[in-house]
């Protein structure tokens, strides 16, 4: 997949913002594989011709779209880690997960990708770096705030609570687009629970 035209000049800054936000709004409502460019050109506003002047394909647009959710992932653990900490630190992490949540329910486009959009091998890496800065930003709330012991173990430990909560956000939306309240509050507690327990034999 060729990767997106990065435009200079603002008024064509503008058109890669319009044809991002259509493709995500225009997700709600159709799949994927039913997506085609001239849709989202139509629903744009431009021609077929500028959107490919910008985008190899809509692989590469839903990327695009991807990379922006991704970067706004990172902006919520910054602001969820950054507000005055709760008393517990399962606390914090209920906020966290009930931020992402939000992201299902309210985002455009959001579950429809998550589940069945294309699996876009470039977004690995861009992927993997989106959850390392998220378990930085939770590591240093937990330190700061609850005691957590600032070693390569407990950053460890970090890394996987992220990984398992992501994938219980998954398990929470995957047939229930408001999100499964109990799978949700599990999240934040096996996640706290996990982070604070003792050090195994072999660490």
């Amino acid at each position: 997949m060729a990767e997106m035209h990065e435009p200079q000049q603002q008024r064509s800054r503008e058109k890669v913002a319009r044809i991002i936000e259509v493709t995500a709004s225009l997700l709600e409502t159709t799949s994927y594989d039913d997506l085609g460019t001239k849709l989202i050109a139509a629903e744009a506003g431009v021609s077929v011709g500028v959107l490919y002047r910008y985008f190899a394909d809509k692989e590469a647009i839903v990327a695009s779209l991807v990379r922006s959710w991704l970067r706004l992932d990172v902006q919520i653990a910054e602001r969820v880690t950054a507000e005055p900490l709760p008393e517990r630190s399962q606390d914090l992490l209920e906020k966290l997960i009930t931020a992402y949540a939000d992201r299902f329910r309210e985002e455009p486009g959001y579950r429809r990708i998550w589940y069945h959009g294309p699996r876009v091998a470039s977004l690995r890496a861009d992927t993997q770096q989106t959850d390392r800065e998220i378990a930085d930003r939770v590591h240093r709330a937990l330190v700061r705030g609850y005691a957590m012991p600032d070693t390569d173990e407990s950053r460890r430990r970090g890394r996987l609570a992220v990984e398992v909560g992501s994938n219980l956000l998954d398990l929470a939306f995957r047939d229930d687009p408001m999100g499964d309240t109990e799978t949700l509050a599990d999240a934040a507690l096996m996640m706290d629970r996990y982070l604070f327990a003792p050090p195994t034999s072999s660490s």
